[in-house]
Protein backbone atom coordinates (compact mmCIF):
# COMPACT_ATOMS: atom_id res chain seq x y z
CA UNK A 1 0.00 0.00 0.00
CA UNK A 2 1.27 3.37 -1.16
CA UNK A 3 2.82 5.59 2.15
CA UNK A 4 0.11 8.44 1.22
CA UNK A 5 -2.90 6.18 0.70
CA UNK A 6 -2.28 4.88 4.49
CA UNK A 7 -1.93 8.17 6.06
CA UNK A 8 -4.89 9.31 4.23
CA UNK A 9 -6.71 5.85 5.52
CA UNK A 10 -5.56 6.81 9.30
CA UNK A 11 -6.53 10.68 8.78
CA UNK A 12 -10.21 9.26 7.96
CA UNK A 13 -10.37 8.04 11.33
CA UNK A 14 -8.41 9.67 13.58
CA UNK A 15 -6.35 13.47 14.26
CA UNK A 16 -3.33 13.10 13.27
CA UNK A 17 -0.31 15.12 14.29
CA UNK A 18 3.11 14.77 13.04
CA UNK A 19 6.45 14.85 15.39
CA UNK A 20 10.19 14.51 15.08
CA UNK A 21 11.65 12.33 17.56
CA UNK A 22 15.00 13.46 17.90
CA UNK A 23 17.70 10.55 18.98
CA UNK A 24 21.13 10.99 19.50
CA UNK A 25 22.63 10.00 15.58
CA UNK A 26 19.71 10.13 13.40
CA UNK A 27 15.76 11.70 14.56
CA UNK A 28 12.28 9.97 13.62
CA UNK A 29 9.71 11.24 11.86
CA UNK A 30 6.44 10.46 13.89
CA UNK A 31 2.47 10.44 12.58
CA UNK A 32 0.98 9.84 15.95
CA UNK A 33 -2.92 10.76 17.52
CA UNK A 34 -3.39 14.77 18.01
CA UNK A 35 -4.75 15.16 21.31
CA UNK A 36 -5.20 11.95 22.50
CA UNK A 37 -7.12 13.04 25.76
CA UNK A 38 -10.43 13.73 23.22
CA UNK A 39 -10.46 10.18 22.22
CA UNK A 40 -10.93 8.40 26.08
CA UNK A 41 -14.47 8.46 26.08
CA UNK A 42 -15.33 7.45 22.27
CA UNK A 43 -12.50 4.80 22.40
CA UNK A 44 -12.72 3.00 25.72
CA UNK A 45 -14.91 -0.16 26.11
CA UNK A 46 -15.48 -3.19 28.33
CA UNK A 47 -14.75 -6.57 28.25
CA UNK A 48 -17.64 -9.44 29.25
CA UNK A 49 -15.76 -9.22 32.80
CA UNK A 50 -16.97 -5.73 33.00
CA UNK A 51 -12.86 -4.56 33.01
CA UNK A 52 -12.75 -0.99 31.72
CA UNK A 53 -9.93 -0.92 28.63
CA UNK A 54 -8.26 2.62 28.38
CA UNK A 55 -7.07 3.37 24.74
CA UNK A 56 -3.02 3.74 25.75
CA UNK A 57 -1.79 2.65 22.59
CA UNK A 58 -3.11 6.69 21.59
CA UNK A 59 -0.09 8.13 23.49
CA UNK A 60 3.43 8.29 22.70
CA UNK A 61 4.64 7.95 25.71
CA UNK A 62 8.02 8.94 27.18
CA UNK A 63 8.78 5.18 27.40
CA UNK A 64 8.49 4.37 24.17
CA UNK A 65 11.16 7.53 23.13
CA UNK A 66 13.38 6.77 26.10
CA UNK A 67 14.09 3.22 24.67
CA UNK A 68 14.37 4.48 21.18
CA UNK A 69 16.80 6.66 22.85
CA UNK A 70 18.87 4.07 24.29
CA UNK A 71 18.77 1.64 21.44
CA UNK A 72 20.25 4.45 19.53
CA UNK A 73 22.98 5.03 21.51
CA UNK A 74 23.59 1.56 23.29
CA UNK A 75 22.84 -1.13 20.40
CA UNK A 76 23.36 -2.32 17.22
CA UNK A 77 21.22 -4.48 15.16
CA UNK A 78 22.87 -5.49 11.78
CA UNK A 79 21.46 -8.45 10.40
CA UNK A 80 19.78 -9.20 13.47
CA UNK A 81 15.93 -10.75 13.88
CA UNK A 82 14.26 -8.02 16.53
CA UNK A 83 10.78 -8.29 17.95
CA UNK A 84 8.78 -5.29 19.44
CA UNK A 85 5.98 -6.07 21.67
CA UNK A 86 3.06 -3.68 22.06
CA UNK A 87 4.51 -1.57 19.48
CA UNK A 88 2.46 1.40 19.17
CA UNK A 89 3.77 3.78 17.03
CA UNK A 90 6.65 1.34 16.31
CA UNK A 91 9.57 3.98 17.11
CA UNK A 92 11.74 1.73 18.78
CA UNK A 93 11.23 -0.68 15.94
CA UNK A 94 12.07 1.33 13.72
CA UNK A 95 15.19 2.58 15.39
CA UNK A 96 16.36 -0.98 15.44
CA UNK A 97 15.35 -0.64 11.56
CA UNK A 98 17.49 2.13 10.91
CA UNK A 99 20.50 -0.01 12.86
CA UNK A 100 20.06 -2.68 10.25
CA UNK A 101 17.36 -5.11 12.09
CA UNK A 102 14.94 -7.06 10.28
CA UNK A 103 11.56 -6.30 12.62
CA UNK A 104 8.97 -7.55 13.27
CA UNK A 105 6.19 -5.00 14.64
CA UNK A 106 3.40 -6.74 17.13
CA UNK A 107 0.93 -5.45 18.75
CA UNK A 108 -2.79 -6.32 20.46
CA UNK A 109 -4.56 -3.09 18.29
CA UNK A 110 -5.00 -2.87 14.47
CA UNK A 111 -5.49 0.79 14.16
CA UNK A 112 -2.22 0.70 16.49
CA UNK A 113 -0.26 -1.54 13.38
CA UNK A 114 -1.81 1.11 10.63
CA UNK A 115 0.28 3.85 12.68
CA UNK A 116 3.64 1.88 13.02
CA UNK A 117 3.22 0.50 9.32
CA UNK A 118 3.05 4.00 8.22
CA UNK A 119 6.18 5.18 10.25
CA UNK A 120 7.84 2.47 9.36
CA UNK A 121 7.78 3.42 5.66
CA UNK A 122 7.99 7.01 6.06
CA UNK A 123 11.28 6.30 7.78
CA UNK A 124 12.68 4.32 4.53
CA UNK A 125 12.52 0.73 6.74
CA UNK A 126 9.99 -1.24 3.94
CA UNK A 127 12.54 -3.74 3.43
CA UNK A 128 12.90 -4.64 6.78
CA UNK A 129 9.55 -4.29 8.71
CA UNK A 130 6.98 -6.62 8.94
CA UNK A 131 3.71 -6.35 11.06
CA UNK A 132 1.44 -8.92 12.82
CA UNK A 133 -2.04 -8.98 15.23
CA UNK A 134 -1.30 -10.21 18.15
CA UNK A 135 -2.04 -10.91 21.96
CA UNK A 136 1.19 -11.90 24.01
CA UNK A 137 -1.31 -14.35 26.35
CA UNK A 138 -1.29 -16.00 22.97
CA UNK A 139 1.77 -15.33 20.58
CA UNK A 140 1.45 -16.05 17.40
CA UNK A 141 5.20 -16.24 16.50
CA UNK A 142 7.63 -18.81 14.77
CA UNK A 143 11.36 -19.01 15.80
CA UNK A 144 13.58 -17.09 17.98
CA UNK A 145 14.43 -13.57 17.95
CA UNK A 146 17.89 -11.72 18.99
CA UNK A 147 16.86 -8.94 20.46
CA UNK A 148 12.80 -8.64 22.08
CA UNK A 149 11.60 -4.76 22.62
CA UNK A 150 8.96 -3.42 24.65
CA UNK A 151 7.86 -0.15 26.38
CA UNK A 152 5.05 0.32 29.43
CA UNK A 153 4.14 -3.22 28.86
CA UNK A 154 4.57 -4.76 32.86
CA UNK A 155 2.37 -2.28 34.10
CA UNK A 156 -0.19 -4.62 35.16
CA UNK A 157 0.91 -8.11 37.12
CA UNK A 158 -1.22 -10.21 34.72
CA UNK A 159 1.22 -9.27 31.85
CA UNK A 160 3.84 -10.73 33.26
CA UNK A 161 4.15 -14.37 33.07
CA UNK A 162 2.73 -14.12 29.31
CA UNK A 163 5.42 -12.06 28.28
CA UNK A 164 7.76 -13.70 30.14
CA UNK A 165 6.72 -17.22 29.11
CA UNK A 166 6.96 -15.07 25.65
CA UNK A 167 10.92 -14.75 26.25
CA UNK A 168 11.57 -18.03 27.44
CA UNK A 169 10.21 -19.41 23.92
CA UNK A 170 11.40 -17.12 21.61
CA UNK A 171 14.49 -15.08 23.18
CA UNK A 172 17.69 -16.64 21.65
CA UNK A 173 20.44 -17.87 23.93
CA UNK A 174 22.66 -14.99 23.35
CA UNK A 175 19.44 -12.43 22.79
CA UNK A 176 18.77 -9.22 24.91
CA UNK A 177 15.31 -8.34 25.86
CA UNK A 178 14.87 -4.92 26.36
CA UNK A 179 12.39 -3.25 28.82
CA UNK A 180 11.52 0.67 29.63
CA UNK A 181 8.77 1.82 32.23
CA UNK A 182 8.25 5.10 34.38
CA UNK A 183 10.23 3.78 37.75
CA UNK A 184 6.60 2.25 38.85
CA UNK A 185 6.61 0.92 42.13
CA UNK A 186 5.12 -2.88 40.55
CA UNK A 187 8.09 -3.06 38.07
CA UNK A 188 9.75 -4.27 41.34
CA UNK A 189 7.35 -7.73 41.21
CA UNK A 190 7.94 -8.18 37.64
CA UNK A 191 12.05 -7.79 38.04
CA UNK A 192 11.07 -10.50 41.19
CA UNK A 193 9.68 -12.91 38.79
CA UNK A 194 12.27 -12.93 35.48
CA UNK A 195 14.51 -15.27 38.00
CA UNK A 196 11.82 -17.79 37.85
CA UNK A 197 11.94 -18.40 33.90
CA UNK A 198 15.58 -18.37 34.02
CA UNK A 199 16.64 -14.75 33.63
CA UNK A 200 18.75 -12.40 35.14
CA UNK A 201 18.96 -8.17 34.32
CA UNK A 202 20.71 -4.85 34.92
CA UNK A 203 18.93 -1.32 35.08
CA UNK A 204 19.63 1.85 34.40
CA UNK A 205 17.89 5.09 34.79
CA UNK A 206 17.92 7.84 32.34
CA UNK A 207 16.30 11.11 31.96
CA UNK A 208 13.86 11.42 28.88
CA UNK A 209 11.65 14.57 27.70
CA UNK A 210 8.36 13.82 27.14
CA UNK A 211 6.42 15.67 23.71
CA UNK A 212 5.41 17.90 26.55
CA UNK A 213 8.61 19.18 26.96
CA UNK A 214 8.42 17.25 30.76
CA UNK A 215 11.59 15.41 32.01
CA UNK A 216 11.06 11.60 33.19
CA UNK A 217 13.15 9.54 34.88
CA UNK A 218 12.92 6.07 32.48
CA UNK A 219 14.18 2.80 33.49
CA UNK A 220 15.74 0.19 31.31
CA UNK A 221 15.81 -3.22 31.94
CA UNK A 222 17.99 -5.65 29.86
CA UNK A 223 16.98 -9.23 30.49
CA UNK A 224 19.66 -12.03 29.36
CA UNK A 225 19.79 -15.73 30.10
CA UNK A 226 21.20 -16.50 33.42
CA UNK A 227 24.39 -18.74 33.40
Amino acid sequence: MATQMLLQQIKSRYPVAEKTIPLIANQVRMAIIDDPDQLLDTLSKEDQCGTLHLPYWTYLWPSAIGLAQYLDLNHEFEGQRVLEIGCGFGLAGIVACQKGGIVLFTDYEQDTLAFARYNALHNGCANQASFVGMDWNSPCLKGKFSRILASDVIYEDTHWDPILALLQTHLTPDGVAIFSEPNRTSASGFLARVSRYGFTYTTQTNDVVGLDGVVFKISIYCLTWAE
